[in-house]
């Protein structure tokens, strides 16, 4: 054994055991009294970095899931105005199938007002809610909740994932105001210097009228000709002659399409003007340029022989157009959304030579073909004289116009011809100029066509309230998910982060005896050198 005075090897080593047992201490202290295993970075690095992206994905559940009780607290706010305007529904038809009794012995007039203030109350509530046409909520609605993957199994800096982690409701075709419920009608508007006069002077054999609808226009447009009116006495009996001839024409098989539009002709309400009104389609009209062109176009109040008057209340838009040339060649491509709200298209080819007719003709072979809401755009002439296109429909839809060799000939945005090697897209829009009605009970024949547009209205609600109470059971099962999702990640974060209290207070004792035992150790181990003075004695 040999004893050195300058270095004092056990005092060094009971120092660097109780420093290691005082570090133990002081780590087992802050894990105790933080509930941590993970105090600072070194505890656990690579731990830490898993667990910092648990959290991260925790907080964004938690966001989610307050997003998604927003989302489904916005539905059923949605659902309860639907459910009164269904109430409401149930009013308008008990008042509608009262008015259309003939044996009615009651004032009509008092009907068809508690009937109006019913729509017009349906009208409010709709846009209360947002689902009016157009609305706050009826769109393609999205919610962020969180936890979505893509194929491989990535959650970050991903769309796929992003998507996946996204609840949409497509509320775009869900609207329940009287314009989407079918209670409105496409109605034409009435000049109002519309004569008895004129119409009678320039009736000769028949006032003739050329209808255009989904379904009935190009070659099967229908002629409707109105017998001589040389010998009416009133606007009323121009109107009575006029639907007379289109209920005949109308009970043509052939003319099926015409048939379901429902258009009638009726007194405006100041009873000076003749509109003609449809409560299912968009559609046009124009005078068929015979004997009776003059009061034809005195009743429409066009001034040139051709000139087409628009049913408003929905959707058109006015395209120009230029028989294609020699060298040019043009697709046109119409988009609208489904009953789902997905974009459906069809694609229109222009070929060399094709004049308006053609072009009118191949456009709406198209359209009928590709069916669905698309076969209820049509395209009819936009005025007299050839150079103008007009697309009509019962809902928003967009037309891009494809781009020609020399930009000079085609169809074009209406404003002017366009330039080669341009495409160009026009939206659609409520007609100018055009009047929208309402369905209305004041006499038994209206009533009728009312009690069957309110048996569309109730189904159409229906299919409403089914696209907003899956989209509530979307949220619910999209929320469940969710809340598991962030549990389970809160467990996987514990068993990271978390210390196991049970074994650092193991750790603490044995830390306290190590600490006891090392600081008594390295009193003795001072004490040793004093040994040395005993060999100096």
């Amino acid at each position: 054994m040999s004893f050195s005075l300058n270095t004092n090897i056990t005092s060094l080593q009971a120092q660097n055991n109780l420093r290691a047992s005082s570090d133990f201490q002081s780590k087992t202290i802050n894990r105790v009294t933080s509930g941590l295993r993970i105090v600072n970075s070194g505890d656990d690095a690579s731990g830490l970095a898993i667990a910092n992206g648990f959290r991260s994905d925790q907080a964004v559940l938690t966001q989610g899931i307050r997003n998604a009780n927003d989302g489904l607290s916005t539905l059923q706010t949605i659902d309860g105005g639907m459910n009164n305007i269904s109430m409401l529904l149930d009013r308008a038809r008990t008042l509608a199938a009262q008015s259309a009794s003939g044996t009615f012995a009651g004032d009509r007039g008092n009907l068809n007002s508690e009937f109006t203030n019913v729509l017009q109350e349906i009208d409010r509530q709709s846009q209360a809610v947002g689902m009016n046409t157009g609305g706050e909520f009826a769109k393609s609605l999205t919610t962020f909740i969180g936890g979505g993957k893509d194929a491989t199994g990535a959650s970050s800096a991903n769309s796929a994932a992003i998507s996946n982690g996204t609840v949409s409701v497509n509320l775009s075709t869900s609207a329940v105001d009287t314009k989407a419920l079918g209670l409105g009608t496409f109605k034409t508007a009435a000049p109002s210097d519309t004569t008895l006069g004129a119409i009678v002077a320039g009736g000769g054999s028949g006032v003739g009228f050329v209808f255009s609808g989904a379904g009935f226009s190009d070659t099967a447009a229908v002629t409707v000709t109105a017998a001589t009116m040389t010998s009416a006495k009133s606007l009323t009996e121009v109107v009575a002659a006029i639907n007379a001839n289109i209920a005949v024409q109308s009970a043509v098989p052939a003319n099926s399409a015409f048939k379901a539009a429902n258009i009638t002709a009726s007194l405006t309400s100041d009873g000076n003007g003749i509109a003609f009104s449809s409560t299912n389609n968009q559609f046009s009209v124009v005078d068929d340029g015979g004997a009776g062109m003059a009061a034809a176009k005195n009743i429409l109040g066009t001034t040139t022989t051709g000139g087409s008057v628009s049913a408003g209340g929905s959707q058109s838009s006015s395209l120009g157009f230029v028989t294609v040339a020699a060298t040019d060649a043009q697709q046109l491509v119409f988009t609208t959304a489904d009953a789902n709200g997905n974009q459906v298209s069809a694609k229109v080819n222009l070929n060399v030579g094709d004049a308006r007719t053609t072009a009118l003709a191949s456009i709406n072979l198209a359209l009928q073909t590709a069916g669905g809401n698309l076969a209820k755009l049509v395209a009819v002439n936009a005025d007299g004289a050839g150079t103008g296109i007009k697309i009509m429909g019962s809902q928003n839809f967009q037309t891009f116009i494809g781009a020609t060799t020399t930009g000079g000939t085609g169809v074009n945005d209406g404003a002017g011809v366009v330039a080669a090697d341009q495409n160009h897209s026009v939206t659609s829009a409520v007609p100018a100029g055009a009047a929208a009605g309402a369905v209305d009970i004041s006499t038994v024949a209206n009533a009728q066509q009312a009690v069957n547009a309110l048996a569309s209205a109730v189904a159409t609600l229906g299919s409403a309230q089914a696209v907003v109470g899956k989209g509530e059971n979307n949220f619910n099962y999209a929320m469940n998910l969710a809340q598991s999702q962030s549990t389970n990640l809160a467990a996987a974060e514990s068993r990271i982060r978390d210390a196991d209290l049970a074994s650092e207070a193991a750790n603490l004792t044995k830390a306290q005896i190590l600490i006891q035992a090392g600081t008594a150790a390295l009193a003795q181990a001072n004490s040793a050198p004093q040994a040395i003075l005993s060999l100096l004695k």
